[in-house]
C-alpha cells in the first residue's frame, strides 16, 4: 500500500494546513486536538450530536464544510470492551459499517487531495498468530470474543486500500495498541484494561475497599501505551505514511499482573489484589511487532508507562466524584436499536 508522497508536508506554523477529526471528541480525538492547538494546526472534530456519520447526508455535509482540509484522521467507531462485543455484533457491524463506508466515500468526493490515516484495533489480528505483524492482519480467523468489531475494522483497512488503487488516493491504517491517559473511559462494563484498572483502583481508594478483583489470573499478556505517545506519533506519519499499514506500540508486552501492581501503587492503594481467572480475560497474549514503525520511519513508542499511569491516576482521582458513575453509552443497547447512533432508515 506504499507509493511516493503527493502530499505538502505537516507544517506546524503553516495556518493552511487542517485536520478533519471523525471521532475527535472522544478520548484519543480530544487529546490529538490538545496538541494540533499546542503546535499551532488548525482542525474540525464533532460530536456525533452535530454530524452523525451514519447519516449519508450528514457525512456529506461534514465533509464538504472542510473541503479545505489537508488530512482526515478516522476514529469513529462504536465500541466498548469488556463483553460489550460480544453482546452487541450486529450494531456493530451496522454503525461501524456505516460510518466507515460513508468517510471512504466522501473523503474520494470532497477531499481528493488530503491524505487519509484510519485508526484501526488490533483485535483484527488473527487469533493464532503468534507474531502480530502487519502483513498477515487479514490472514486468519480473529478471535471470537470480537469477530464482529474486527471484521467491520479490516473492512476499513480493506476499504482504505481500495479507494487508494482504485481512485489513486493516499491512504493509510494505523493499528493502535492500547492506550492510557486522560478521558478514558473508566466504567468497569465497557472500559478497555488500563482504564479499567485505573478505575477499580482510584475507586477502592476513594471508598476504602479492603481488595479489589481483577479479571484473569494476572499472566495475560497486553501491549499498552501513553496516548500522548500515539498522538506524537500519529503526527509525525501524518505527512510521511503513504499508502501503508503500520502497527503503533511498544512492540512489547506487560503482563496484567505487573500493569495493575503499578496501577494500585500510583493510586496509594494498600489492599489485596485478587485474580479471578473465571471471569472474561480475552486473548491470553498479545501485543504488536514494531518493527515497521522503526525500521521505515525511525519512530519508536516508549515502553516506559510508570509516568503515563501516574499522570491519568491523578487526574481521575482529581475529577472522581464527577466521572466515576459516568458511562460510555446512555444505557444498555437493545438489540436491533443502536441508541447512540440512529438507525438510518
Amino acid at each position: 500500500m506504499r507509493a511516493d508522497s503527493v502530499n505538502t508536508e505537516l507544517n506546524p506554523g503553516n495556518p493552511a494546513h487542517h485536520l478533519l477529526i471523525t471521532g475527535g471528541t472522544g478520548f484519543v480525538g480530544r487529546h490529538i486536538q490538545e496538541e494540533l492547538r499546542r503546535r499551532g494546526i488548525s482542525c474540525f472534530a464533532f460530536s456525533r450530536q452535530e454530524y452523525d456519520l451514519t447519516s449519508w447526508e450528514q457525512a456529506q455535509a461534514v465533509f464538504e464544510r472542510n473541503r479545505h482540509a489537508t488530512a482526515v484522521v478516522h476514529l469513529a467507531s462504536l465500541q466498548a470492551a469488556g463483553e460489550f462485543p460480544a453482546k452487541h455484533p450486529a450494531e456493530q457491524i451496522f454503525v461501524n459499517g456505516l460510518m466507515h463506508t460513508h468517510a471512504l466515500e466522501c473523503w474520494r468526493r470532497y477531499l481528493p487531495g488530503a491524505r487519509f490515516l484510519a485508526i484501526g484495533s488490533s483485535c483484527g489480528y488473527p487469533a493464532r498468530a503468534a507474531l502480530l505483524k502487519e502483513e498477515i492482519f487479514l490472514d486468519g480467523e480473529a478471535h471470537p470474543s470480537v469477530y464482529a468489531y474486527a471484521t467491520v475494522k479490516r473492512l476499513l483497512c480493506t476499504g482504505v486500500r481500495a479507494y487508494n488503487d482504485q481512485f489513486g488516493l493516499n491512504g493509510s491504517y494505523l493499528i493502535p495498541a492500547a492506550m492510557l491517559g486522560e478521558y478514558d473511559d473508566f466504567h468497569p462494563e465497557t472500559s478497555h484494561v488500563p482504564g479499567a484498572l485505573i478505575g477499580k483502583f482510584v475507586r477502592a481508594v476513594h471508598e476504602g475497599l479492603p481488595e479489589v478483583e481483577i479479571w484473569g489470573d494476572g499472566s495475560q499478556v497486553r501491549d499498552v501505551m501513553d496516548v500522548n505517545e500515539f498522538v506524537r506519533v500519529l503526527l509525525e506519519l501524518l505527512d510521511r505514511c503513504d499508502r501503508d499499514v503500520v502497527n503503533v506500540g511498544p512492540g512489547a508486552g506487560i503482563s496484567i499482573r505487573e500493569l495493575a501492581t503499578l496501577i494500585s501503587e500510583a493510586a496509594g492503594f494498600k489492599g489485596r489484589l485478587v485474580f479471578n481467572p473465571q471471569r472474561y480475560v480475552g486473548i491470553k497474549e498479545k501485543f504488536m511487532d514494531a518493527s515497521r514503525l522503526g525500521e521505515r520511519y525511525g519512530l519508536s513508542i516508549s515502553r516506559e508507562i510508570g509516568p503515563a499511569i501516574a499522570r491519568t491516576v491523578a487526574w481521575y482521582a482529581a475529577n472522581y466524584e464527577t466521572l466515576k458513575d459516568r458511562r460510555k453509552f446512555p444505557g444498555d443497547l437493545p438489540p436491533g436499536a443502536c441508541q447512540c447512533h440512529p438507525v438510518v432508515a
